[in-house]
C-alpha cells in the first residue's frame, strides 16, 4: 500500500471526470481503466456504493456540487450532489 496522495488524486480526477461525462461504463470498467489501480481501491466496497447512489438518481446529469474532498493515507474522499 502506498501512501502517497497521487494515485488517489489521479484516480479522483478520472472518477470525477468519467460522473460529471454521465458516462457509466468507464465508471463500471474502473478496475481496468482507472489510474492507481489497486492502490487507490484495493477492494470495491468503497467505490461501489457510488453506483447505487447513481442509480438512485433520474439518470441526468447537471451541475455538479463538491461537499466533501480530500486523502488521506493514499485514498481520496469525495461527496458531492448532482443538480
Amino acid at each position: 500500500m502506498t501512501t502517497s496522495a497521487a494515485p488517489a488524486a489521479a484516480f479522483d480526477a478520472w472518477a470525477l471526470e468519467a460522473i460529471q461525462r454521465g458516462d457509466l461504463d468507464t465508471l463500471a470498467n474502473f478496475r481496468t481503466l482507472a489510474p492507481g489501480m489497486p492502490y487507490t481501491h484495493p477492494t470495491a466496497d468503497h467505490f461501489l456504493p457510488l453506483f447505487i447512489a447513481l442509480g438512485a438518481g433520474d439518470g441526468r446529469t447537471g451541475k455538479l456540487v463538491d461537499g466533501v474532498d480530500g486523502y488521506a493515507v493514499g485514498f481520496s474522499r469525495r461527496s458531492f450532489a448532482l443538480y
